[in-house]
C-alpha cells in the first residue's frame, strides 16, 4: 500500500538532490505517516487510519471528519468494520 495520508492526501514526492558541484541526482521525499486509532464520537467507534504527523495536529483541533472535509477529501476513506461493510453493501 502506498504511503499516503488519509486527511491531507500527501504522498511521496520526487525531485533532485543537488550537490555542492551542482550535480543533480533523483531522490524521494517520503511522508512521515503513522497508523493511529481515532475515536469517532458521532458513530461511537474507534477507527484505525494512516495519517501524517503534520495532520495529527489538525486532528486534535478539528476532529477527523471535519479535517478530511476541509482538505477536500471524502468520508469514504474512513474504514468500516467488516460487519458494517456487509450491512452497507446489502
Amino acid at each position: 500500500m502506498a504511503r499516503r495520508c488519509v486527511v491531507t492526501g500527501k504522498g511521496t514526492r520526487s525531485g533532485n538532490a543537488v550537490s555542492h558541484s551542482n550535480l543533480k541526482t533523483r531522490r524521494l521525499w517520503k511522508v512521515n505517516v503513522v497508523e493511529k486509532k481515532v475515536y469517532l464520537e458521532d458513530e461511537n467507534r474507534w477507527v484505525r487510519v494512516k495519517i501524517s504527523t503534520r495532520a495529527l495536529r489538525t486532528l486534535k483541533k478539528k476532529g477527523l471528519k471535519k479535517a478530511i472535509l476541509d482538505n477536500g477529501g471524502s468520508l469514504d476513506v474512513i474504514p468500516r468494520s467488516k460487519k458494517e461493510q456487509k450491512k452497507h453493501n446489502n
